[in-house]
């Protein structure tokens, strides 16, 4: 009988070992297979225990017969066991980068925030010349109206000399800068200003005379 017992026993041993993607049996569950079928049993189909898991007794669950083993499946005692268990569908972990990689990023990030501050540079500068340019405007037309107010005020300041009597306007004449009074004498007719210059003062009728040569303005 002892026999019998070996014999069957190794040969449920190498039977579990051939079943595809089954778990082997421990030594218990062996030997209970081989008594059953050293027993007369045609055929069995039970729970068997199998080696001990991390997450607790595992078992099998088949039929064995003298001549074959056949384990449907095998299960875990434990409901986390099948949480514990790894999925063989998983994707492949991906592989980190390298350290050149991801200097090449770093420095493409560096670039793109650098054109980024350029171009909000450009803008700024942009606008301002354009309120730079607003501003010279602005000048320009003021500056022109000044003139014209100035040319103006010059043309009713001639006429009113020109109207006055020679030595009277001499007089207003001396009074007044230089400049003025050289615009002035420039405006009127050549002889109408020398006369006026008869009664100025002579050092500074010779100035005058000599500001009115520079503009070139002759006497007429």
């Amino acid at each position: 009988m002892t026999l019998i017992l070996l014999t069957v026993f190794i040969k449920v041993m190498v039977m579990a070992a051939m079943v595809v993607d089954a778990p082997l049996l421990n030594l218990d569950g062996a030997v209970r297979y081989a008594a059953l079928i050293a027993q007369g049993e045609p055929a069995m189909c039970e729970e068997v225990p199998l080696n001990q898991g991390v997450s607790g007794q595992q078992y099998v669950k088949g039929c064995i017969t003298r001549d074959s083993l056949f384990v449907s499946y095998a299960y875990a005692a434990s409901p986390a066991y099948a949480q514990e268990a790894p999925t063989t569908d998983s994707a492949p972990a991906q592989p980190a980068d390298s350290p050149d990689r991801q200097a090449l990023r770093e420095q493409q990030a560096a670039l793109e925030q650098k054109e980024l501050e350029l171009k909000q540079l450009e803008q700024e500068l942009n606008a301002k010349l354009t309120r730079m340019q607003e501003l010279e405007a602005k000048l320009t037309r003021m500056l022109e109206q000044a003139n014209e107010v100035s040319d103006q005020k010059m043309r009713h300041l001639i006429d009113v000399y020109s109207n006055m009597k020679a030595k009277q306007a001499a007089q207003v004449l001396e009074t007044l800068d230089e400049g003025i009074a050289v615009k002035i004498l420039a405006g009127m007719r050549g002889r109408q200003a020398g006369e006026i210059l008869t009664f100025v003062e002579a050092k500074k009728a010779a100035r005058l005379s000599e500001k009115l040569t520079r503009m070139q303005v002759p006497f007429q």
